[in-house]
């Protein structure tokens, strides 16, 4: 059976982890938001180029 200090710790260890998982988590999510802004504006200039072969 386990004492009180062992689940203690196995309390902190799991909250560590849920921390650190929505860190990771939210870090991707930035940078899917960066890499979205980025090909967007790529985006746009590949339609302005196409946009004056067409003219």
């Amino acid at each position: 059976m386990m004492d009180n200090e062992d689940i203690y710790y196995k309390l902190v260890s799991s909250a560590n982890l849920t921390d650190a998982h929505f860190k990771v988590v939210l870090d991707n999510q930035n940078l899917i938001l960066k890499n979205q802004e980025k090909l967007s504006k790529q985006l746009a200039d590949i339609n302005c180029k196409l946009d004056k072969l067409l003219e």
